[in-house]
């Protein structure tokens, strides 16, 4: 009896062991980060095609004003 508890104790004990070793949560948590790589990736590019113009407008503006600037001076 005691010999019988011993090998199902054993057998159980395998059958778990050799369960969670082939469990793989580790796939799940890289593909979250390739996710949140693509997502970041994305976020920046969108932001840098929306500040690009903006930023060539304001420089446009700067060259407008310095412009005026000259154009004042040169009257008086």
């Amino acid at each position: 009896m005691t010999k019988k508890l011993l090998y199902f104790t054993i057998a159980l004990l395998f059958a778990g062991m050799s369960l969670w070793g082939c469990s793989n949560n580790s796939g799940e948590e890289s593909e979250k980060g390739a996710i949140r790589q693509m997502t970041d990736q994305v976020a920046k590019d969108l932001v840098h095609k929306m500040r690009d113009p903006i930023d060539k407008a304001r420089a446009v503006k700067v060259q407008q004003e310095e412009g005026f600037g000259e154009m004042e001076g040169t009257d008086e």
